[in-house]
């Protein structure tokens, strides 16, 4: 069965999705001759194989809620995800306030 990439979706959000574990990702990325790491481009498409690791309860609870995984970031986005907060980013008498 073939699954085409959709964006931000990483090969393992597919194995989640597609088989409900994790532990799927690496049977996928042999089968597919790919790094557990590719960037994966969205449209690009991939084989899925029946997986004896499948846990059919979480397959099941996406498809009844019409989810899709995509986890997947890479700095390249310019999105920052870390909150620039914190004793290392503040100024005494601008963010830092004492009493």
């Amino acid at each position: 069965m073939q699954k085409q990439i959709l964006h931000n979706q990483s090969l393992l959000d597919i194995a989640v999705q597609s088989n409900g574990t994790a532990l799927s990702v690496f049977e996928i990325a042999i089968k597919n001759g790919i790094s557990i790491t590719t960037e994966m481009v969205p449209g690009q498409n991939i084989e899925l194989f029946e997986s004896p690791i499948i846990d059919r309860e979480i397959v099941d609870y996406f498809a009844a809620k019409e989810m899709i995984v995509a986890t997947g970031f890479n700095g390249l986005q310019e999105e920052n995800i870390i909150p620039q907060l914190g004793i290392g980013s503040m100024a005494i008498g601008s963010t830092f306030i004492v009493g």
